[in-house]
Parts: C-alpha cells; sequence; structure tokens
C-alpha cells in the first residue's frame, strides 16, 4: 500500500488523467455486462467524475437538438440526472438498504451510459436517415437502452439487501428515472428540425419595396401613363 501511494504521488499529471480516464472508461463498459461483473465492488472507490462526463455529454447532445431552447433542455438533463440519483438513493436508505449514499448516486450515474449511446445513434440516424426510418429506429434503441439501464442499476439494487417486501418500492423510482431520461431524448429528437435559413421557401417573406411617388417634372409623365392605363 505504501509503494503504491507513493507512486501515485510521485506520477505526472498527464500520467494521473490518464490513470483516472481508464477507471472511467472500464466502468462505463462494466454496465453493458451486468451480472457478469460485478460493477458494485468496482465501485468501492466511488467516484462523481464519471457521473459528470456522461450527465454533460447526454445534456449537450440534447440540447444540441433544441437549438431555440438549448440552455433550458441543458438545465432540465443536468438537474434531473442528479436530483434524480439523491432522491433513489435516499428512497433506497429509507427503506432499509445497505449500500453507501455516493457509491449509489455513482453506480446510477454509469447505468445512463446505455442513454448516452443511444443518443449518440439518434442523433446519426436523424443526419443520415429518412425520417420514417428514423423514427423506427430512435424508438428502438432509446427502448433497448432504457431497458438494459434498468436492469443494469436493478442488480445492484437486488444485492443492496433490502428487507423483504420493499424490493418493488426500490426499484420502481429507479424504473421512472430511466424511463424519463427515455423519454425526453425521444422528445428531443421527434422536435429535430433545422433552423430556417435566409431565401429558403420556408423563410419570411421578402418585403415588396415601396412604391416611389414621382416629384417634380414627373408628375405630367405619370398622369399621363394613368390616363393610357385606363384605357
Amino acid at each position: 500500500m505504501a509503494e503504491h501511494e507513493r507512486d501515485t504521488i510521485d506520477e505526472s499529471i498527464g500520467a494521473s488523467i490518464w490513470r483516472d480516464l481508464r477507471v472511467v472508461l472500464r466502468r462505463m463498459c462494466l454496465v453493458f455486462i451486468p451480472g457478469v461483473t460485478s460493477l458494485s465492488s468496482e465501485l468501492r472507490d466511488w467516484e462523481l467524475w464519471g457521473n459528470l462526463f456522461i450527465c454533460m455529454s447526454l445534456a449537450v447532445i440534447l440540447s444540441l437538438e433544441s437549438y431555440d431552447q438549448a440552455s433550458t433542455v441543458f438545465s432540465i438533463v443536468f438537474i434531473v440526472v442528479w436530483l434524480g440519483s439523491f432522491l433513489i438513493t435516499i428512497n433506497a436508505r429509507l427503506l432499509g438498504a445497505k449500500l453507501s449514499f455516493f457509491q449509489t448516486v455513482c453506480l446510477l450515474g454509469y447505468c445512463i451510459v446505455p442513454l448516452l449511446l443511444a443518443s449518440i445513434l439518434c442523433l446519426i440516424f436523424n443526419k443520415f436517415l429518412s425520417s420514417a426510418l428514423a423514427v423506427v429506429l430512435r424508438f428502438s434503441m432509446v427502448m433497448v437502452a432504457v431497458i438494459w439501464s434498468i436492469v443494469a442499476a436493478g442488480t445492484f439494487m437486488t444485492d443492496a439487501e433490502i428487507p423483504d417486501g420493499k424490493l418493488g418500492l426500490a426499484l420502481y423510482p429507479v424504473m421512472l428515472f430511466y424511463l424519463s431520461l427515455g423519454w425526453m431524448i425521444l422528445m428531443a429528437f421527434q422536435q429535430y428540425k433545422h433552423p430556417p435559413s435566409q431565401g429558403s421557401g420556408g423563410g419570411s417573406p421578402t418585403p415588396t419595396p415601396a412604391p416611389v411617388m414621382p416629384t417634380g417634372g414627373d408628375s405630367n409623365s405619370t398622369r399621363f401613363q394613368v390616363e393610357m392605363a385606363q384605357y
């Protein structure tokens, strides 16, 4: 242990950042194999950098699809992710679950990874596929991601030694949490549209220039043109 601490202290800043990135990437990959590798044991040494990266990435992607309300969408996603994680953890603790508070918050954040991947795929579908096909693929990918996230988080909640008869009460907020995020992804891409460009058919009509009233010597020629038009 002393040698490990000495190596950590003596390592460069770049080595420390790379070490943390590898930990985050490894834990993100573990979400895709729930039940095979214990993510809860991996997260005994919890951290919130991975949660922050996942939350920021999801918020940025959804805000890009809502260019007219980007700041609002970003704030809503950020609040839902963090507030939802805290409320689920508090609910489980009140039900008697034996789990660490920040470890559970960390795990719930990492289990958003399937939804983050689904949002990236939805972005690609909107760019390169027809509207009807993109809708079907978006819905399919988001539903698969929601189920995967619920299973990954539910596996951990099941191992938290929740008293008999209270497991459903602990898992119900988990399902609502990931279903809400999935619904937000679908709504963000459902309202997808390109910003109106100037000169396009869908833009505002070009104003008609106001007629120039003749002055001075042009009055006679104008009167003559009006009389000819009447004939």
